[in-house]
C-alpha cells in the first residue's frame, strides 16, 4: 500500500467516526472523573478508611499532602498540554515517570528520620504484602478514570503516556494509603506504598499499548 493510499484510508476512517467537540470532551471527563472519584471514596472506605494508629497528624499530613502534590504534578503532566490536544514531548512525560517513585522513597525515608518514634515499629512481612496488594487494588480506578478519556489520542507515544498515567494512578493510591494506613515504617511505606506505584505504572503501560494508541 502506498503512502497516498494509506493516507486516503486513514482520513476515511476517521470521517466514519466524527470527533466531540472540545465542550463535548470536557462534559464527558468531567462526568467520568466525578464518577471514578465518587467509586474511588466508595473503595476507600469499603477497606477500612482513615486511620491514624500511633502515627501524629502532622506526620500523617506529610506523608499523604506530598504523594497528593506528586499525583497532580503528574497527573498534569501525563494529560495533554493546555489548549491543545496533543501528548507533552515523552522526554517530559518521562523524567516525571521515572522521577516519582524514588521522590516518593525519599520522602518516606524523610518522614521516617523526622518522626523515628511511630517510624520504629516492627511491621510484619505478611502485612507489608496484604497493604501494598490493597494499594494497588486501590490504583485500579484512578487507572481507569486517567486511561479511559484518552482513549484513541496518542499516536506518539501511548505506551510512555500509558505509562505515566500508571504512575499518576499510583500517587493517587498512595497518598489514599498514608490515609488509611496506620503503620509509619519506612520499609513499610516503601515496600506497600512505592513499590506498587511501580506496578500501576507497568499496567498503565500495557493499557497504554491497547487503548491510547490511534488505530
Amino acid at each position: 500500500m502506498t503512502s497516498t493510499e494509506l493516507r486516503a484510508r486513514i482520513l476515511a476512517e476517521v470521517k466514519k467516526t466524527p470527533s466531540d467537540t472540545r465542550v463535548q470532551h470536557r462534559k464527558r471527563i468531567a462526568m467520568i472523573v466525578a464518577l471514578g472519584t465518587v467509586a474511588t471514596s466508595a473503595v476507600f472506605f469499603a477497606m477500612g478508611g482513615f486511620a491514624t494508629g500511633t502515627r501524629p497528624t502532622e506526620l500523617i499530613a506529610f506523608s499523604a499532602g506530598f504523594a497528593l502534590v506528586a499525583a497532580i504534578v503528574l497527573t498534569r503532566i501525563s494529560t495533554t498540554r493546555p489548549g491543545s490536544m496533543l501528548p507533552r514531548a515523552s522526554n517530559v512525560v518521562v523524567t516525571a515517570a521515572v522521577a516519582a517513585a524514588p521522590v516518593l522513597a525519599v520522602c518516606a525515608l524523610a518522614a521516617a528520620a523526622m518522626w523515628p518514634e511511630p517510624a520504629s515499629e516492627d511491621v510484619p512481612a505478611k502485612t507489608h504484602l496484604a497493604c501494598g496488594l490493597m494499594t494497588i487494588a486501590q490504583g485500579a480506578l484512578p487507572l481507569i478514570v486517567l486511561v479511559v478519556p484518552r482513549r484513541g489520542t496518542d499516536p506518539v507515544h501511548p505506551v510512555i503516556t500509558g505509562a505515566a498515567l500508571g504512575m499518576s494512578a499510583g500517587a493517587w493510591t498512595a497518598m489514599m494509603a498514608y490515609l488509611r494506613c496506620p503503620h509509619a515504617s519506612a520499609t513499610h511505606c516503601i515496600l506497600a506504598h512505592v513499590v506498587p506505584t511501580l506496578v500501576l505504572t507497568a499496567v498503565g503501560a500495557v493499557l497504554g499499548r491497547m487503548i491510547l494508541r490511534t488505530r
